[in-house]
């Protein structure tokens, strides 16, 4: 099943806040200089990297939000071109200063894939480990539209 947009940008921001808070925590670093740089990159390949080593398609913010980086044909990709992936999506989003991810937000409008402008260069697509059960208890309607509910979706 294709996970909501909002999952794939809370995934996103779980790993960017882990790797930010490394980096605010890192400026009062400065003996050895080199010390402060180190710690960042670090931080870096270990949330944005590192995890896909560990688990097979997911950072730690993919683990969370149940959710998965595959190949576009259903297996699981290979890691060097999940890691290329992340690498392109990265080095592009700090090259345009965050223009590209604002980018990507508009580049959704084929709501069955959800798949980003990467995705597409690296043929890989995100799945949804655990794709929410509809009609069950505790279900209180509000994440439907009224014309949703009165065709009874």
């Amino acid at each position: 099943m294709v996970p909501s947009f909002e999952k794939i940008i809370k995934s996103f921001a779980i790993d960017t806040s882990g790797t930010m808070l490394v980096v605010l925590l890192s400026i009062p670093i400065s003996n050895p200089p080199e010390a402060r740089w180190i710690l960042i990159g670090a931080a870096f390949f270990g949330f944005y990297f590192l995890p896909y080593f560990i688990s097979s398609g997911q950072t730690f913010g993919k683990r969370v939000e149940k959710i998965k980086v595959v190949d576009v044909s259903g297996p699981e990709a290979p890691l060097w071109r999940i890691l290329l992936r992340q690498l392109f999506m990265i080095v592009v989003g700090l090259i345009t200063f965050g223009i590209y991810y604002v980018f990507c937000f508009f580049f959704i409008t084929d709501k069955r894939e959800n798949r980003l402008p990467h995705d597409y260069i690296f043929k890989t697509r995100i799945i949804d480990i655990d794709p929410p059960k509809r009609g069950t208890r505790g279900d209180d309607g509000f994440n439907k539209t009224d014309s949703m509910r009165k065709r009874g979706f």
